[in-house]
C-alpha cells in the first residue's frame, strides 16, 4: 500500500503558502487603494471642508490664503513646466481651486463691508441666498473721489472709456488699500473708499469730546489723508493715466486734457450691510455720514481745490499735520443741523517725481504685486499701531508729498489765516484787504479765496447783521 503522506504535506504546505501569499498580496492591494483613496478622495474633501468653514468664517483671510497659494503655484509652476508639461490636473484639485476661487470672488464681489453676509448666508446651509442680513453700526473714515470731465471723456474714448476708467480705479483701490483703506463702492465715474476704525475705538465717538484722541485714531487720520495725496500724486505722474494727455482725439475734443479728480474726506458712523434683494445685493454703508463725504467731494469745484475734509476728521489729525492744513470756509450744508468747518491741504501737482519701485510694485505679475501690496499695508499697519512709525512724517520723507508741499508759500498761508479770522468775525473790510494781500503773494489762482471774495461781494463786503461765521453751502 502506498504511502501518501509525504505528497499531502507537501500538498498542504504549498497550499499554506499560497494562501499567504494571496493574503499578503490582498494586504498591500488593499493598503495601496486605502491610500489612494485617502490622496485622492478623502484627504481633498477634508480639505475642501475646510476650506468651506474658512471662508464662511472670514472671506477675506481665505481670499488673501488664495493670494499667497497662487503666487506659491505660479513659482513652483515656472520651476518644473517642462516636468509636468504631459501631467494632467485631479478632478479633486480642480475643485479644490475651485472653492477658493468661489470665495475669492466673493470677497471681491462684496468686499469688506460684505463680510457677514457671506458668513451668514455659507452657515445656512440651504442653497439660497438670503440678502436680508441686519446691518450693524460701525465707526469709519468715508472718502469719495470722482473723476472730472468724466462724461466728455466717454464720449470720446466711447469703448475705451472701460480701461480708461479701470486703469484710474486700479491706482484709486491700491493706493488707499496701502494705507489701511479698502474700496467699497464704484459707481461709473466716483469711487467710495472706507477706513474701518478697529472696535475698541467706538467708545470714543459714543462719548462726546472724550479727550484724548487715542494715538491709533491719529494715525488712521493720517493714512487717510496721506492715501487720497498719494492717489492725486499717482494720477499726475503714472505713465498709465499721462498717456491721455498725448490722445489725439481728446486733445482735439478737450485741448490741454488732463485727468483730474476731487476728493472729499469725512469720519462718522454708518449702518454696514447688504442693499438690494435677491436678484441684486450691494454691500455697501448707509449714513448721513457717507453722504457728506460725497458731498465735501463735490464742494471741491466750487472751491478750486482737489481735497475738502470735514472739521471731524481735521481734528483727528495728528497736531503736526493739523498744522498743514487751511481752513477754508464753515458752511451749514443742506440738511445738516450744525455747520461743518472745511478745510484742505495746500499742494501743487507740478513736478511730482513717479513712484519708487517699491511702491509701483514694478516687475511682478498680478498675484505677485497684489500679495507684495498687501505686505507692504500689512507692515505700515502694524508700525502704525504699535508706534514704531508716525505716518505724518510721510510729508517729510515721501518724495511726491515733498514735491507737492515744496512751493506751497507760507507767507501766503499765513496771510490767508489772518484773512479768513477776520471774515469769521465779520470784519469783511480787513478780510478784503487781507485777502487780496494774499492772492498777490500766491503765483497761482486761489479758489477758496476766489470764492469766500465772491460770497463777501455779493453782500458789498459788509457782514449781515445775523452773520454767525458760517454761511449755507450753495451747491450740493
Amino acid at each position: 500500500m502506498a504511502d501518501l503522506r509525504p505528497s499531502t504535506k507537501l500538498q498542504a504546505g504549498l497550499n499554506i503558502i499560497r494562501t499567504i501569499f494571496v493574503c499578503a498580496i490582498l494586504s498591500v492591494a488593499s493598503l495601496m487603494f486605502s491610500k489612494d483613496a485617502n490622496t485622492l478622495v478623502i484627504e481633498p474633501i477634508e480639505r475642501m471642508t475646510a476650506k468651506i468653514k474658512r471662508i464662511s468664517q472670514n472671506p477675506l483671510e481665505a481670499a488673501i490664503e488664495d493670494e499667497v497659494n497662487t503666487v506659491a503655484m505660479e513659482k513652483m509652476h515656472n520651476q518644473s513646466a517642462k516636468k509636468d508639461k504631459n501631467k494632467g490636473e485631479m478632478e479633486t484639485e480642480v475643485l479644490e481651486n475651485v472653492i477658493m476661487k468661489i470665495g475669492a470672488l466673493l470677497a471681491l464681489g462684496f468686499g469688506e463691508a460684505g463680510t457677514e453676509i457671506i458668513t451668514a448666508n455659507i452657515k445656512r446651509g440651504s442653497g439660497d441666498i438670503d440678502p436680508m442680513v441686519p446691518g450693524k453700526k460701525t465707526f469709519c473714515i468715508f472718502g469719495f473721489c470722482d473723476i472730472r470731465g468724466f462724461a466728455e471723456v466717454t464720449e470720446v474714448l466711447q469703448e475705451g472709456v472701460m480701461l480708461f476708467v479701470n486703469e484710474i480705479a486700479e491706482i484709486v483701490h491700491n493706493t488707499v488699500f496701502r494705507f489701511a483703506g479698502s474700496a467699497n463702492k464704484n459707481i461709473g465715474d466716483a469711487f467710495l473708499l472706507v477706513w474701518k476704525l478697529p472696535k475698541s475705538l467706538d467708545h470714543h465717538f459714543k462719548a462726546a469730546n472724550l479727550q484724548p484722541i487715542p494715538h491709533i485714531l491719529h494715525q488712521y487720520a493720517d493714512m487717510a489723508l496721506v492715501g487720497f495725496l498719494k492717489v492725486l500724486a499717482a494720477v499726475n505722474s503714472d505713465s498709465r493715466v499721462l498717456k491721455y494727455r498725448l490722445s489725439p482725439e481728446l486733445a482735439q475734443k478737450l485741448p490741454g486734457f488732463a485727468v483730474k479728480m476731487g476728493f472729499g474726506l469725512h469720519v462718522g458712523w454708518a449702518i454696514e450691510g447688504a442693499i438690494g434683494s435677491e436678484f441684486k445685493v450691494d454691500a455697501s454703508y448707509l449714513s448721513p455720514n457717507v453722504n457728506m463725504a460725497s458731498r465735501l467731494e463735490a464742494a471741491t469745484r466750487q472751491f478750486g481745490v482737489p481735497l475738502l475734509i470735514s472739521g471731524e476728521l481735521h481734528d483727528l489729525l495728528s497736531v503736526q499735520i493739523q498744522l498743514i492744513m487751511r481752513e477754508v470756509d464753515c458752511v451749514m450744508v443742506k440738511g445738516s443741523k450744525v455747520p461743518t468747518r472745511l478745510f484742505t491741504c495746500d499742494v501743487s501737482i507740478n513736478s511730482i517725481p513717479p513712484l519708487s519701485a517699491e511702491e509701483s510694485l514694478a516687475g511682478l505679475s498680478a498675484s505677485e504685486a497684489k500679495v507684495e501690496l498687501r505686505r507692504q499695508r500689512d507692515y505700515l499697519l502694524k508700525a502704525a499701531v504699535s508706534k514704531q512709525r508716525e505716518v505724518w512724517r510721510l510729508f517729510d520723507t515721501d518724495p511726491q508729498l515733498v514735491a507737492m508741499r515744496s512751493s506751497v508759500s507760507l507767507r501766503f498761508v499765513d496771510l490767508h489765516r489772518q484773512a479768513y479770522g477776520a471774515y469769521t468775525k465779520g470784519d469783511w473790510t480787513q478780510a478784503k484787504q487781507l485777502m487780496q494781500d494774499a492772492m498777490d503773494v500766491k503765483w497761482e489762482l486761489d479758489g477758496p479765496s476766489r470764492a469766500l471774495m465772491g460770497f463777501m461781494e455779493e453782500h458789498g463786503f459788509r457782514a449781515p447783521a445775523d452773520w454767525a461765521g458760517f454761511r449755507a453751502l450753495t451747491e450740493k
